[in-house]
């Protein structure tokens, strides 16, 4: 990828800060860049300040119930450079878009454009944004998409002006125009967004996790779109992103959100892949439970192959060519960002995504075995769960004859709820009783459900996205002992994480997907701490494909 044409002046005015709260901006116990010039929270100085449009943000905050997912955040940002926003699940990004594009209301601090209080009604018209998820409609083209704000003068249905066919043809959409959305790829959605965006007379654009979807030449010319966007003055441009190697190459900045604050700011010479993989695991440490450095303690890595992957590539190449060997007692972990293929990968694997190759699980190569003897656990509980059902319910769901249910069909009520039972004591699920509905539980404890559902089964391997989203720090621990201890009684786990810490916590080995090839696996007991391995696998995740299985 190409550095932005103005580095040097980056570099120029290099800053790499921790703020140590977020409402408080003094100087102590704050590390500054090499340079170190302007405000120790980041913010350009009066001096260095150019008369363009700026963006404010004073001490916002933000909570759900007893979750505080702002704490008072304090960032700046102008027209004239490209600032970035990374930071860890959860540590209140999502939320921060949300404010600033008038979909949420803080419940205190500030935003001023210009010094000038900017209010949700002047967000929502001045605010354009790129989610991740297009919203869009599917039933219309992806020119009525574009048209649906603009109106009409009259009767008849408006029709694309030159600048809307100019952004078409920019983006490379114009061989697909007329076609309704619902029949195009999930890269058109995401460059309809773009474009939806692009032709708003916005002051300020946010795109988050914009190019999640898009293959390398069409990011490329949407960064050359937003690197054209930065040189006017009166448009300030936010990305929101996972992809460290896009934020050090495009932006002039990038802010650091660690727990609902801004943690640091880095720019120039500091700006760097390996720095902001370091700044986003400060303040996170493993479990207070054994950890996975070691693998799963008392397991023997037998010779019998639980999974096994050979030429496995995705029909429409989010991945290729993978190779993959599991055996009893391993837990070996996959990281990438979305978009990367490796969630895909997990997906293929349980039969979700479409894929050809060789997958043997247990040495079958047959769906009905395969199902009998995998169990997978999707990212987001609401797919994986039934929240109208009780935990026992949810816990048995994968079982049948004879566990909970006779051989005619008759579902066994009372089996059904002394198993749900004892399957609460051993996945520590706290609740009043197994027929509790599992929609009223807390997210923990709704995800120690779903593991334990898949656990249920008896399978002899698991395959999970992401673990412990969204779960407090002893729920963490609880799932990685239970994951540890799946794999110490002769079985496997493959996991997908997003969080450095989880791969320190969980995984023996890890392999890291970029661009849809697999790393060579890195044993993570030879990191010697979160942040070393942070620091590895940011160098990982621009490796060639694999050499060896793993």
């Amino acid at each position: 990828m190409r550095r932005l044409p103005s580095e040097g002046r980056r570099a120029a005015r290099s800053v790499h800060v921790h703020p140590a709260d977020g409402g408080d901006h003094e100087q102590r116990g704050r590390r500054e860049g090499p340079t170190g010039p302007g405000d120790p929270a980041g913010r350009l100085t009066p001096q260095s300040r150019p008369v363009v449009t700026s963006l404010q943000v004073r001490g916002v905050r933000k909570h759900y119930g007893e979750t505080h997912a702002l704490r008072g955040l304090n960032l700046d940002a102008l027209a004239g450079e490209v600032l970035g926003i990374a930071g860890p699940n959860g540590a209140g990004k999502s939320t921060f878009v949300r404010i600033l594009g008038g979909e949420e209301t803080p419940d205190a601090g500030e935003i001023l454009l210009d010094g000038v209080p900017f209010t949700l009604a002047d967000r929502r018209g001045s605010v354009a944004i790129v989610h991740q998820e297009p919203q869009l409609f599917p039933n219309l083209t992806v020119t009525e998409n574009l048209l649906l704000k603009r109106g009409s003068d009259g009767p008849m249905r408006p029709r694309a002006t030159g600048r809307e066919r100019q952004v078409l043809s920019e983006l490379n959409l114009q061989r697909v125009a007329d076609r309704p959305l619902e029949s195009c790829s999930l890269v058109v959605w995401q460059l309809t967004e773009i474009a939806r965006a692009l032709l708003r007379d916005a002051r300020l654009f946010l795109f988050d996790e914009p190019n999640s979807a898009l293959a390398d030449e069409e990011s490329e010319q949407l960064f050359g779109h937003i690197l054209r966007m930065r040189e006017q003055t009166n448009r300030i441009v936010i990305i929101v992103s996972h992809r460290l190697r896009e934020l050090v190459h495009y932006c002039d900045r990038v802010a650091v959100v660690r727990e609902g604050e801004c943690g640091a700011i880095l720019a120039g010479p500091a700006l760097t892949e390996e720095g902001l993989a370091r700044e986003l695991v400060v303040g996170q440490q493993p479990g207070t439970v054994e950890t996975g450095k070691s693998g799963a303690p008392g397991a023997q890595r037998g010779d019998e192959v639980l999974l096994r992957l050979a030429g496995w590539t995705h029909r429409r190449r989010r991945f290729q060519d993978v190779e993959v060997e599991l055996r009893p007692g391993d837990i070996l972990t996959v990281m990438g960002v979305e978009g990367s293929g490796a969630r895909e990968l997990l997906q293929s694997i349980a039969g979700l995504e479409p894929a050809h190759g060789i997958r043997e699980v247990a040495g079958r190569r047959d769906a009905q075995a395969i199902d009998a003897f995998l169990a997978y656990v999707p990212a987001d509980r609401r797919t994986g769960l039934f929240p109208n059902f009780s935990i026992a319910a949810n816990l048995t769901a994968r079982l049948g004859v004879p566990a909970v249910a006779s051989r005619w069909g008759r579902l066994l009520k009372s089996r059904l709820y002394a198993l749900g039972r004892q399957l609460m004591g051993q996945f520590q699920i706290r609740a009043r009783s197994p027929g509790q509905p599992v929609g009223t539980l807390s997210g923990g404890n709704q995800q120690k459900v779903a593991v334990g559902s898949a656990s249920a089964k008896k399978p002899r391997l698991v395959v999970i996205e992401e673990p412990t989203r969204g779960v407090d720090l002893g729920t963490k621990a609880e799932i990685y002992h239970q994951l540890r201890q799946f794999a110490r009684e002769g079985n496997a786990v493959l996991a997908f994480c997003t969080e450095v810490p989880e791969v320190f916590d969980l995984g023996q080995r890890v392999r890291v997907m970029s661009r849809g090839h697999l790393s060579d696996p890195f044993e993570v007991a030879s990191a010697g701490s979160v942040q070393d391995l942070a620091g590895q696998l940011a160098k990982m995740t621009g490796a060639a494909p694999k050499a060896s299985p793993g």
